[in-house]
């Protein structure tokens, strides 16, 4: 696989490598010996896949609290996707900070660290991702950040289509205030 160099630290993106013949081809786009050696990505607790039927449809930011945090490998099977992650580990040199890739159809993976949360929006219809967590999901540990918060200006590439009730409702983000991130995981 080929890595590509990112800012925020424990971030990874690659790029699948390809073997084609007649039958079609081969990509290997998950391997704790080649992938990472990194804390949390060899550790698979759960797989889940995520259908997003319209275009410019946004999720996240997402993540879990206090000893529930998640490294998560994402692939898109289908479509395309600007995929955003926001780095929330006090002690990172990117605290607060957030860095942007387009994930494309069985090419991209992307590999997202605890203490990050994620969010992205499909730049197609019908879009299909398929990501790898670490740590079992838990209701009572989850929280989010708003896709438009004032405090951190993300720009989308399109106009938003589809967003959930829950994932509008995040309240404004405060670094003095904002309850998810008091003793938040710090950097590794």
């Amino acid at each position: 696989m080929d890595v590509v160099k990112t800012r925020i630290p424990g971030l990874q993106f690659f790029k699948m490598e390809m073997h084609e013949d007649e039958r079609g081809f081969f990509a290997r786009n998950f391997c704790t010996d080649s992938i990472t050696q990194q804390e949390g990505f060899a550790d698979v607790s759960q797989a889940n896949i995520s259908f997003n039927r319209e275009k410019g449809t946004i999720r996240g930011f997402h993540y879990q609290l206090n000893g529930h945090e998640e490294a998560k490998t994402v692939t898109v099977y289908k479509g395309s996707l600007h995929y955003k992650v926001l780095d929330l580990r006090k002690d990172s040199p990117t605290y607060l900070q957030h860095e942007s890739f387009i994930l494309n159809e069985l090419s991209d993976v992307l590999q997202v660290p605890k203490g990050c949360a994620p969010g992205f929006q499909t730049l197609q219809n019908d879009v299909l991702l398929h990501y790898y967590v670490s740590n079992p999901y838990s209701k009572n540990h989850e929280a989010g950040i708003r896709y438009n918060d004032p405090y951190f200006k993300m720009e989308w590439p399109l106009t938003p289509t589809v967003i959930s009730a829950r994932d509008r409702s995040f309240p404004d983000f405060s670094v003095t205030e904002f309850p998810g991130l008091r003793g938040f995981l710090p950097a590794k």
